[in-house]
């Protein structure tokens, strides 16, 4: 299932015979800040991506010097960052209107496959924000992460305001909210922000493609449920007994106990041999053993 419109403000590769989804945010002269027609652009990617059943594993990374330097604040003020008069126009027919997915597409989605962010460097506000949404985030030692909206006027709200408590502590996380005092990618590894950290002359997105590698080895119904569940319990769970005993009326939990890919792992194992597994099947198939 081939894409069917080519991205402008980012560029799309499919690897490992399409299981492997990486997005490269591709506004470099303008530290790859986005605006609204930029979300709206990234939701299809990403839409694209989790309706693709071919496609098991995200990466999100910035072209140039950045990842993502938060909102493109000049678009605010009326400019045409682009430079082609389309940035205040309507997008794809459609009026401007920040999507329900939220800032760049990833904010507010509740994707059931894994996402890596490659943090190659400046990660501030909603780029801050957009890594926050990943399920991994891999760090550069010349990324940059800062919430600095306070500064401008404004505050976090892609997110920040709620995810970043949770992750790294209420008083940590409002030292940084309150100042927007800037981290390197060593602290942030340090305070449970990025998980691991390349060497400044290393491609951190290599590293997050090997990443990504590591878990293409599982069952990509296996990887699914737990995603789905883990993220549930996190961001929507406070009784952790009552989730666990939810956590089969999932629709990813149906699938993974009706998928051949369940009885292909422990056959591959007692072969002694490389699993070789088959797409899993629409999560809409599902739906109906969904909370």
């Amino acid at each position: 299932m081939p894409m069917d419109f080519t991205p402008k403000y980012c560029e799309v590769e499919e690897l490992r015979d399409g299981h492997l989804f990486v997005v490269k945010l591709n506004r470099p002269k303008g530290l790859n800040s986005l605006h609204t027609r930029c979300h709206m652009e990234l939701a299809r990617v990403w839409d694209y991506f989790d309706n693709n059943d071919s496609s098991w594993v995200g990466v999100v990374t910035g072209n140039g010097r950045a990842f993502c330097a938060g909102n493109d604040l000049r678009v605010n003020a009326g400019v045409d960052t682009d430079g082609d008069g389309e940035t205040l126009k309507p997008y794809n027919g459609q009026k401007l209107k920040d999507p329900e997915s939220g800032f760049g597409g990833l904010a507010s989605r509740k994707s059931v496959k894994p996402i890596i962010a490659a943090v190659n460097g400046v990660a501030h506000g909603g780029g801050f924000e957009l890594a926050l949404s990943c399920d991994i985030l891999i760090a550069s030692e010349n990324a940059d992460f800062a919430l600095p909206e306070v500064r401008v006027g404004l505050a976090a709200l892609a997110g920040g305001l709620l995810k970043l408590p949770r992750l790294i502590g209420y008083q940590t996380a409002m030292e940084m909210i309150l100042t927007g005092r800037r981290i390197k990618g060593a602290e942030a590894v340090k305070m449970g922000i990025a998980q691991r950290l390349v060497p400044a002359n290393e491609d951190v997105l290599d590293a997050a493609i090997k990443l990504a590698d590591e878990i293409l080895l599982g069952s990509p119904d296996g990887v699914q449920l737990s995603v789905q569940v883990a993220k549930a319990s996190y961001y929507e769970g406070a009784d952790i007994f009552k989730m666990m005993r939810e956590q089969s009326t999932y629709p990813s939990f149906t699938r993974l106990f009706k998928s051949p890919n369940t009885i292909e792992g422990p056959k591959a194992f007692t072969e002694k041999r490389k699993p070789s597994w088959v797409p899993p099947k629409p999560l809409a198939d599902f739906q109906k053993s969904k909370l």
